[in-house]
């Protein structure tokens, strides 16, 4: 059998019914810019460096430019979860320690890679899937040592738990979300449910589960923000009418014991008999809920993206994000100087005739209602997957992904300057 950091998820889905749609806002455009005439476009690295085997890497940067990551590596029963520390803007990394204490359990890979965020004060919190579900882990001592993981989902370990997502808000919660099998037998063949648990304690125990919906995609992971007053979004991929794959977005003005109504985020959807195995990114930036995903509806492969300026109730009409570039998927949100940018793979049109290489591209969501052309980040010329972009401070920014080579999975990180263009 293949180690968890190889394993994939093999899960179909079927079609459901349920949700409830909104008016579209106001229309927002797209700004057609060639990438070198857009000011404020980071300057990069000539080359990326390789952070050693492994997937799933995050960072979570500090003020003082300390930099935690967290990534899943592999061993000899499998992959384990290693907190890594640099104190040199990337430029190396120490202070390996174990997260998990299931040696091998850590299942990485696709869009169920480990999670990394931080609480308020000194916590420093991880998210993975491994033996009997969804685990969460802390430090409380800026990454020193981590105590015993705690169990986040409170079935017993029926089902499948995977594709996971983990928030924290102002207010000092914790929030994870997961899709979750325990409902196998009252959901239509190939579906699933999502579920939540807050922690109130920095992690220390978890509230009772909450199901937020379900006939889900079963293998697309959902996302979780919060905005200023604490107020919790959710959205994830749903299924409408005969396989018609739709985003929404759900919300709780109770820190997520109860949910509004699933929004669509727009009015037309992808009809596919399957899984696409690619989840919305969310951001609340601004005083705007932005969202972004991929759909190959209309038999093209596209990122679009819409945004709400009345906290979910509705959205404007999506709008394609990638530009020319080819077979974009899998992006990620990151807030930079009050903006948004998002970090996706795809492909560059004029190389080997669209197919070459997947590469990663960043593309700067503006204050105002601008999006502009996408950047290409300098790679190794292997293709990449899964990139994501993390803001560090004095206008330093840091992107990883992995590449897959020839002994396995690697992860890559190229480091960029803001405003330097």
């Amino acid at each position: 059998m293949n180690s968890p950091i190889h394993r994939l998820a093999a899960l179909t889905s079927l079609l459901f019914l349920c949700a409830c749609a909104a008016a579209p806002q106001a229309d927002i455009k797209a700004t057609a810019a060639s990438p070198s005439a857009v000011s404020g476009n980071p300057a990069w690295e000539s080359s990326p460096r390789s952070l050693g085997p492994g997937m799933g890497a995050q960072f979570w940067v500090w003020a003082s430019e300390g930099i935690n990551m967290i990534i899943a590596t592999p061993g000899e029963k499998g992959a384990d979860l290693v907190f890594k520390r640099s104190h040199n803007e990337g430029q190396s990394f120490g202070h390996d320690y174990r997260i998990n204490q299931d040696v091998g359990e850590v299942s990485a890979h696709g869009e169920n890679n480990p999670q990394l965020r931080v609480g308020p004060g000194i916590g420093i919190y991880s998210l993975w899937e491994g033996t009997g579900g969804i685990k969460f882990g802390r430090s409380m001592n800026f990454g020193r040592s981590f105590l015993p993981p705690v169990l986040v989902n409170d079935d017993g370990g029926k089902g499948m738990h995977s594709f996971f997502t983990l928030e924290t808000s102002a207010q000092g919660k914790v929030y994870a979300a997961w899709i979750d099998g325990r409902d196998k037998a009252t959901e239509p063949p190939g579906m699933a449910s999502i579920y939540l648990a807050r922690s109130d304690d920095q992690g220390a125990t978890f509230n009772a589960n909450v199901k937020v919906s379900g006939r889900i995609c079963p293998c697309c992971r959902p996302a979780l923000t919060t905005d200023d007053a604490g107020n919790l979004y959710m959205t994830w991929r749903h299924v409408f009418g005969e396989n018609e794959r739709v985003i929404v977005v759900a919300t709780s003005k109770d820190e997520g014991k109860t949910w509004s109504q699933p929004v669509r985020v727009s009015q037309k959807g992808w009809k596919i008999n399957g899984c696409a195995h690619s989840g919305p990114a969310m951001k609340w930036v601004d005083g705007r809920l932005i969202l972004t995903w991929y759909t190959a509806g209309e038999g093209r492969a596209r990122l679009l993206m819409a945004q709400s300026t009345d906290s979910g109730k509705t959205f404007s009409t999506p709008f394609e994000i990638q530009g020319t570039v080819l077979d974009p998927n899998h992006p990620h949100i990151a807030e930079v100087d009050g903006e948004a940018w998002v970090i996706f793979q795809g492909r560059d049109p004029k190389q080997e005739d669209g197919w070459g290489p997947a590469g990663p591209w960043l593309v700067r969501v503006g204050t105002g209602n601008s999006v502009f052309a996408p950047q290409a980040l300098p790679f190794n010329q292997r293709s990449i997957s899964y990139p994501q972009l993390f803001p560090g401070t004095g206008g330093r920014v840091y992107a990883l992904w992995t590449e897959h080579t020839k002994q396995g999975p690697e992860v890559m990180l190229v480091r960029g300057r803001t405003g330097s263009e």
